[in-house]
């Protein structure tokens, strides 16, 4: 019997009664030759590795359990609630989701979830964790096996936490989400501690949560791709938790579409991204209302002006304004013009002077 195939028949001894004493006992080593480790890629051993590494972590875990006399049982779905804080968003397509339940359904749930005994209905129970496993078990239409815990709400979280931490992360959004759903009614410190993450941290997502509305964000889903510098730059656009006027409307708009909705999230995100950031940069490069007025004005100083049915053309430019005579077609005016123009100048100059000494 091989060493993997040992794990695995410990960790499905622990649901049939198997003496947990007999979980202690570590079969001896097989001995591999070397042409036989030759034949093996260095790809092989390292997926082995950690194929291993995993059963002995889940060995682990569900043997502290059989120790401090926690005994899975078999549970009704219907009678199970998600934790009352909710960490995972929920997607149209997953397929992770699905191979986990391929995987239940062809192997049986391997590992029990974990849950208390509801606060409000008696023979109910809440989750702490293991909410896909539920999920999975209760399309497959099968009892979930569950370990079943007296906790309070703080240490309902910091398992619930602890367990997207060790086994499938959250993606960079649904753990600041989950972050900004537990500000409401817990202290950093326990946000902290549900997530794994320093005080530090835990602030830089709340801020970000404060920017990004919340439903603006479930529209685009968990984007597991996605980190934390995109989803900065993506929120900084926003100001009091909304877009600028223009760019508003067309990502609404982009987010009721047929291919949106049919995209997963990391490519959403992307549509979003790209649309925002092109929206942006052409109203930046587009004149303000004071630009435009500004330009207006001085189009209008600019104008030209025809006087005496298009024989003079006058150029107002706001700093000079100039008068012009075409001489080939109006000889005679432009004569006439210079001619009277010292005398104008003399009448102005009369008119000055009576009104400075009024």
């Amino acid at each position: 019997m091989t060493k993997a195939s040992d794990r695995s028949k410990k960790m499905r001894a622990m649901f049939g009664g198997v003496d947990p004493a007999e979980l202690a006992k570590e079969p001896a080593p097989t001995q591999v030759g070397q042409s036989a480790s030759k034949r093996v890629s260095a790809g092989a051993i390292k997926s082995m590795r950690n194929t291993f590494s995993n059963v002995e972590k889940e060995n682990e875990e569900l043997r502290h359990l059989l120790e401090s006399g926690d005994v899975a049982r078999e549970l009704d779905p219907k009678r199970l609630e998600p934790s009352f804080v909710a960490d995972r968003m929920v997607v149209e397509v997953d397929a992770d989701f699905e191979a986990l339940k391929q995987s239940i359904e062809a192997n049986g749930q391997q590992v029990p979830i974990l849950v208390r005994p509801h606060p409000s209905y008696d023979g109910h129970y809440q989750i702490a964790f293991g909410h896909r496993r539920w999920r999975a078990c209760q399309e497959l239409g099968r009892p979930v096996h569950g370990i079943i815990k007296q906790l309070t709400d703080e240490e309902l979280l910091i398992a619930q936490g602890q367990e997207n931490h060790e086994r499938k992360n959250l993606s960079f959004i649904e753990t600041a989400l989950f972050a900004y759903r537990l500000s409401s009614d817990f202290p950093q410190t326990i946000i902290s501690k549900a997530l794994g993450k320093d005080a530090t941290t835990v602030s830089k997502l709340l801020r970000l949560m404060g920017q990004l509305p919340a439903e603006f964000v479930r529209m685009i889903g968990p984007a597991p791709r996605i980190g934390r510098p995109r989803w900065e730059e993506l929120a900084s656009h926003f100001v009091d938790g909304s877009l600028p006027e223009g760019v508003h409307g067309p990502v609404h708009e982009l987010m009721e579409r047929p291919n949106y909705k049919a995209a997963n999230s990391d490519d959403r995100f992307m549509m979003v991204f790209d649309l925002v950031g092109q929206l942006v940069r052409q109203i930046s490069s587009s004149p303000t209302e004071a630009e435009v007025s500004k330009t207006t004005t001085a189009t209008s100083s600019a104008g030209k002006l025809w006087i005496g049915d298009k024989k003079v053309l006058m150029k107002d430019k706001g700093t000079t304004l100039s008068f012009q005579v075409d001489t080939r077609k109006q000889p005679e005016l432009a004569a006439f013009l210079k001619e009277r123009l010292p005398a104008l100048l003399e009448e102005f100059e009369e008119i000055s002077e009576k009104e400075d000494a009024q």
